[in-house]
């Protein structure tokens, strides 16, 4: 009974050890991944609004002029707010994600705009 135990406890460590450095390995890949990339965000004055253009190896892929995921077309009131949508984006295209943004990431990000 006690051999069993020991068995068990060995097998869970073992397992927990590898599902480690199997996150570690995988974690340190994203992170070169976001270091090396083509892709480069700039964000813009525009009238009394902000926008956020990507590019990826200089060519122009996404221009932003309005908040995505609302109704109506609200400009970003602040540099700050279409800097951290445009990198949210980018995040999502470097991992190979649709860029899409949704309400709750706008939320979740501190946007100012507003609710119709």
């Amino acid at each position: 009974m006690k051999n069993n135990y020991n068995s068990k406890a060995v097998l869970l460590g073992i397992t927990i050890l590898g599902v480690a450095f199997f996150y570690l390995l995988t974690r340190d890949v994203k992170k070169d991944a976001l270091n090396e990339t083509s892709f480069a965000l700039q964000v813009k004055a525009q009238d009394s609004f902000w926008i956020y253009e990507v590019y990826n190896d200089n060519q122009l892929v996404i221009r932003q002029e309005f908040i995505p995921a609302i109704k109506g077309q609200q400009g970003f009131t602040s540099k700050a707010d279409a800097e951290k949508i445009g990198n949210l984006v980018m995040r999502k295209l470097i991992e190979n994600k649709m860029p899409a943004v949704s309400i709750k990431d706008l939320d979740a990000n501190a946007i100012d705009f507003k609710k119709i």
